[in-house]
């Protein structure tokens, strides 16, 4: 029986990760989501309690976001020594990530198009989770007073999701080849030389 909730509930977050990337979130409701999954829905209230809880809970188990542990991995194999390092480490983890995840690339282009609770839901999941890799970074070394880290942080994650997204509808952006590795390695690149020449431990 367990097992069978189980499934049912992965079915659920499935269907509600394929409506998304399909339609967006104004087509996004209860009977929807359970036609997709093949369920009642009468389950969707039973297991997740309604919509808005079905989102936070596919945000947070869905495979929408990377969480903080699985984008540290063991912290043992990383040659960082920094809070630099550790930044750059986890912005180019971000990063890497993000491009295999297509329907979270397709939620954030409807996300920008479509602001309502539902869109709230997943920005908040995402916030926590942004936070908690910041209290991570705290932990590898003190924040310099005169730097704003998660300032820096926010500009930083905005580019990398905005070219990352970019790519859907241009494979260039400032001349530089986003359908070639070299293009994402110069940014790569550029990345890890705006935090070492900014952040100094």
């Amino acid at each position: 029986m367990a097992r069978d909730k189980e499934e049912t509930k992965a079915r659920i977050l499935a269907a509600v990760g394929k409506l998304l990337a399909e339609s967006g979130f104004k087509s996004l409701g209860v009977n929807a989501i359970a036609r997709e999954a093949g369920v009642d829905k009468v389950l969707i209230y039973r297991y997740f309690g309604g919509l808005p809880s079905l989102l936070r809970c596919f945000a947070q188990e869905g495979g929408y976001w990377i969480a903080p542990e699985e984008l540290i991995g063991d912290e043992s194999a990383v040659e960082a020594e920094t809070l630099a390092d550790w930044m750059t480490y986890l912005l180019l983890g971000f990063l890497s990530d993000l491009k295999e995840r297509p329907i979270t690339q397709e939620i954030l282009r409807w996300e920008l198009l479509e602001g309502n609770e539902l869109t709230h839901e997943l920005a908040n999941v995402r916030d926590q989770l942004g936070l908690a890799s910041l209290r991570f970074l705290e932990q590898k070394g003190s924040f310099p007073q005169d730097k704003d880290i998660p300032a820096i942080g926010a500009v930083l994650i905005a580019g990398v999701v905005y070219l990352i997204l970019r790519t859907k509808v241009s494979n260039t952006f400032m001349g530089i080849d986003f359908s070639s590795s070299t293009g994402w390695q110069r940014i790569e690149a550029a990345l890890e030389s705006i935090i070492q020449s900014t952040i100094q431990d």
